[in-house]
This record gives structure tokens, C-alpha cells and sequence, in this order.
């Protein structure tokens, strides 16, 4: 019903006045510039839209979002970046997954073996220290005098005592520290190596 209304290369331009009607004309008018509008073929097919100027609300709201996403753009390139150093790390680190379980295990028993020590070196100086806690008492009820040479060696004794129990108390956490940074590294060897998605087929197979 357009074509027939509209004279040829008359109407070329069409907008929606503020009371919502509809109008046609060769040109915008200079107060409907600012609206939204649209240009017309001389068949009244709409070529070109033109969207209606914003305000400044909305300029700033799409200032801001705008920034948002070149922020979001430079954060989610930086990640890339890290993502594959850290690749590359991992990648030239390890050459199996079955390298990086040995290499785990290594460590632990390492570990382990300091605190097998420590512990056995902990009995030894506990019991040296009940000996001259006994040996203290023995002369103190004998109405001797403790000499201060002797009572350093008992406080020797108990820094001993205190170092070892610190010691064994490191070397655990440091087990656990051990633990959590290959299984990582495995997570990310085996995601990085393409392994991980090969699991997960064959686990769902």
C-alpha cells in the first residue's frame, strides 16, 4: 500500500514525530534530525536507517560500557599470555606424566626420610633430657648444688627437643606443599598434552 501511496522520488525520507505519527518528505527537518529516521528508495524500500541521536545519559552509559569491554578484552588477553608461558613451562619442564608422578614420589620419600630422622633423633634427646632432669633432681636432693655448666646442658637439651618437633612440623607441611604442586602440574600436563580429554573419553566410554 506504500508504493501506491507514495509518488515516485518524492517521499525519500520517513520518521516518527514525538505524537507517534508517521511521516514522509524529501528531507528531515531540522528538529527531527536528533529522532530516528529512515531513507527510502524511490520504490519506498528502506535503504539506510538512521538510529536517533542519544542523550547524554546514554552517551555515558555507552562510554562506559564500552570501556568495560576493551578492559575485558585486554583482561581476557592477558590471561591468554599467561596461559600459555605457563604452557610452555610446564611443557619443557616434564616430558611424561609418568616422570612427574616419579618425581613426586621422589620428593616425598625425601621428605619422609628427614622426618624419620627427626623423629628418632627427638626420642634420643627426650630421653637424654629426662636423664639430666633425674640426674638434677638426684643432686638437689642430696643437698648438692646444680652447677650452671650442667643446667646449660639441660637447657641445650630442651632447645634440641624444640628444634626437632619444628623440624618435623615443616617437613609435613612441606609434604603437603610437595603434594598440592605436582598434582597440579599433572592437572596442567595432562590438560596441556591433550590427555586429560583423552581420559575423559575413555572414562565415559
Amino acid at each position: 500500500m506504500m508504493l501506491v501511496t507514495l509518488p515516485s522520488a518524492a517521499k525519500l525520507y520517513k520518521w516518527v514525530d514525538e505524537n507517534g505519527r508517521v511521516h514522509y518528505s524529501d528531507k528531515v527537518p531540522p528538529d527531527q534530525i536528533k529522532n530516528a529516521h529512515e531513507k527510502l528508495s524511490d520504490h519506498g524500500v528502506v535503504k539506510e536507517k538512521v538510529a536517533r541521536e542519544l542523550t547524554d545519559e546514554e552517551k555515558l552509559a555507552q562510554a562506559e560500557a564500552l570501556q568495560q569491554q576493551r578492559e575485558l578484552a585486554a583482561q581476557k588477553k592477558l590471561e591468554a599470555e599467561m596461559l600459555e608461558k605457563e604452557r610452555n613451562k610446564i611443557m619443557l619442564s616434564y616430558s611424561s606424566a609418568d616422570q612427574i608422578k616419579r618425581l613426586k614420589r621422589e620428593r616425598i620419600s625425601a621428605l619422609q626420610r628427614n622426618i624419620d630422622t627427626a623423629e628418632h633423633n627427638l626420642v634420643i634427646q627426650e630421653k637424654n633430657h629426662n636423664d639430666l632432669m633425674s640426674r638434677a633432681a638426684d643432686k638437689e636432693r642430696s643437698g648438692e648444688v646444680v652447677s650452671d655448666v650442667f643446667l646449660s646442658q639441660i637447657d641445650q637439651v630442651k632447645d634440641q627437643i624444640e628444634y626437632q618437633k619444628q623440624f618435623i612440623i615443616d617437613k609435613n607441611a612441606e609434604i603437603s606443599e610437595t603434594e598440592a604442586k605436582y598434582d597440579s602440574e599433572l592437572a596442567k600436563y595432562l590438560l596441556f598434552s591433550g590427555q586429560a580429554k583423552e581420559a575423559a573419553t575413555k572414562g565415559q566410554q
